[in-house]
């Protein structure tokens, strides 16, 4: 079975939409969920988007950056479109991501991620996951994962549970 060119993800997170953003776009929190790496962001369409490599990316050949993109719509902490491309995928097309967060009156927030990879249908199955999170296989989903743990109780997902 072949995965979807255009994945959807929804998630509920115990917090509000704000720390949701910051989770999302802010260095000292993407470090610690998904595959972690610093991200720049340049928070205005057009502006430059990458997610930096972690030392243990560097050691599986990868270089400086992971992720390079560029923003295409923001609207913090609502919305932020981007195009997406992997550097370790060299010449792929962008693929598009999309991250809609809908806060709720309680602080609850919910987060839809769209990934639309029809540009790049090759990397469906990668961006799916279902493979060895340890190893990069996790995809959205373990990303997502990382994320949500996080958020509620302010541990990577790696650290040993308590």
């Amino acid at each position: 079975m072949s995965a979807p060119l255009t994945q959807v993800y929804s998630i509920y997170i115990q917090a509000p939409a704000q720390k949701v953003w910051e989770g999302i776009t802010q260095s000292e929190h993407t470090s610690r969920w998904g595959y972690g790496g610093d991200v720049e962001l340049e928070p205005t369409p057009g502006g430059v988007y990458r997610n930096l490599s972690t030392p243990q990316m560097k050691e599986m050949g990868m270089g400086d950056v992971a992720i390079e993109g560029r923003v295409v719509e923001v609207d913090p902490p609502h919305r932020l479109v981007l195009d997406w491309t992997p550097t370790w995928r060299p010449g792929i097309a962008p693929t598009r991501v999309t991250w809609e967060l809908t806060e709720y009156p309680s602080g609850l927030t919910r987060v839809v991620l769209t990934h639309d990879v029809s540009a790049a249908p090759e990397l469906a199955e990668e961006v799916s996951g279902g493979g060895d999170p340890e190893q990069g296989g996790g995809g959205w989903l373990w990303s997502l994962s990382g994320l949500k743990t996080l958020l509620e109780t302010g541990r990577s997902m790696d650290e040993p549970a308590a």
